[in-house]
């Protein structure tokens, strides 16, 4: 239930109306995209711990899908592949934080 109600928040804040500003390559949304997608992929990773690597390949397609809403929307809003290797980034984050966390978890 926690992974769908912040998949639904990350969703809704991505599409929601911006600045008129083209996309920065170490813009400052990097570091949110990175922290958005580190905390959906470790709550997936937990939520369905044997299933790491379709996580990461639903996790990319979900930003790759953004991505291709942003520019296809008129609310201010740039697709940028910036976004989608900060996206990757928070993905491997989140799948190693959880991999830990489980190795370490009681038994």
């Amino acid at each position: 239930m926690l992974f769908v109600t912040t998949l639904l928040l990350v969703t809704d804040l991505a599409l929601q109306p911006g600045l008129p500003s083209p996309p920065e390559i170490f813009g400052p949304d990097k570091i949110e995209h990175i922290l958005a997608f580190f905390v959906l992929t470790a709550l997936a990773r937990m939520g369905w711990p044997r299933r790491a690597w379709t996580i990461a390949v639903l996790m990319l397609a979900y930003g790759v899908g953004i991505e291709f809403a942003q520019a296809m929307t008129s609310v201010g809003r740039y697709a940028s592949a910036a976004d989608v290797v900060a996206d990757a980034i928070g993905i491997s984050a989140g799948l190693i934080f959880a991999h830990l966390l489980g190795r370490h978890a009681p038994r």
